[in-house]
């Protein structure tokens, strides 16, 4: 009997199937038989165009919106540092607008699905600090991955040296072989250097977008070499293998400090967890943590103390290289 209905179904689908096929397939033959290809492929070309438009003018509107915004001089230039460093292409003013839009957003969705005040305020507070954290995120890792690239880079630049190449030159090789970071770097340091700027000035301000140890310590050797003279292949090769040690030594305390990371995100994010889930399940259970001036104490000392535990482990596992 399941056989029956289980080829009866089958053949049901496979029918309805079959049929919404055969009558697209005569639309489109219709549609090529009445409309030549020039005239649909122009007709696209058209749809792509205004497509675009409307993305032109989203940005331009975005564009205008962040002028509005003047944030302070000193903050302003240390913002956009970090996010040259972060190699996030936007300005401070973009950024900032950016926040205020997560903001809003975050507020429209709060107020529409009738939070509580409490967690409206939590939810603020996550959307605006959210575009911190990945700031904060995307130029450890953009440091990180300079880091790792610095030993090639330098042993890429002492070869080249050897073979006859000046350090301009070598500087241009590495421009045009190493992917970001530190490509695009070089790139821009020797338009720099190019447009007139002392390669002192431009050295020091490529250590201002990619504020890394290594990379000064390369910085600070390079302008000490066209200072005082010396074998600048040398020093590149002793300075290739320091940090190939460094970067080993690292690696290594990562894997045996990744433990206790794990337990930090665990600690820290556990009771919050608990109390969605809580609200969730019965929020009358957890409603009075909400709205008892008990509870709000309750959670205002449960939010210092995981503050506190978090940067507690953080300085335990956090070791300087």
């Amino acid at each position: 009997m399941y056989l029956v209905y289980f080829l009866v179904s089958t053949l049901l689908f496979w029918g309805t199937g079959f049929y919404f096929y055969r009558k697209k397939n005569v639309v489109k033959r219709r549609i090529e038989t009445f409309i030549p290809n020039d005239i649909r492929n122009t007709v696209v070309v058209e749809e792509t165009e205004t497509s675009k438009k409307e993305r032109v003018n989203l940005k331009e509107i975005f564009l205008k919106l962040s002028t509005v915004i003047h944030p302070r001089k000193n903050k302003q230039e240390r913002l956009q540092l970090e996010l040259e460093a972060a190699g996030i292409p936007l300005k401070p003013e973009e950024f900032i607008l950016l926040r205020v839009v997560i903001v809003g957003f975050v507020l429209f969705l709060s107020l529409l699905s009738q939070m509580h005040l409490f967690v409206i305020l939590i939810a603020i507070i996550i959307g605006w600090t959210i575009p911190r954290f990945y700031l904060k995120f995307k130029k450890e890792k953009r440091l990180l991955k300079c880091a790792s690239q610095l030993p090639q880079t330098l042993e890429t630049m002492s070869t080249a040296m050897k073979s006859g190449f000046s350090f301009m030159q070598a500087m241009q090789i590495i421009a045009k072989e190493v992917p970001d970071p530190i490509g695009p770097e070089f790139t821009r340091a020797i338009q720099e250097i190019n447009l007139g700027i002392s390669m002192e000035t431009a050295f020091e301000a490529m250590l201002k977008r990619l504020p890394n140890k290594d990379l000064d310590i390369v910085v600070t050797a390079l302008l000490i070499q066209r200072t005082t003279g010396g074998n600048l292949t040398q020093i590149l090769e002793t300075i290739k293998d320091t940090i190939t040690e460094r970067v080993r030594m690292k690696e290594e305390l990562n894997a045996l400090t990744a433990q206790g990371k794990m337990s930090a995100w665990v600690i820290s994010l556990l009771p919050v967890i608990l109390g969605l889930i809580l609200n969730v399940m019965n929020p009358e259970y957890f409603s009075p943590l909400l709205s008892h001036p008990l509870g709000w104490t309750l959670l205002g000392f449960g939010a210092v103390s995981g503050i506190i535990g978090w940067l507690l482990i953080q300085k335990i596992i956090k070791i300087e290289v």
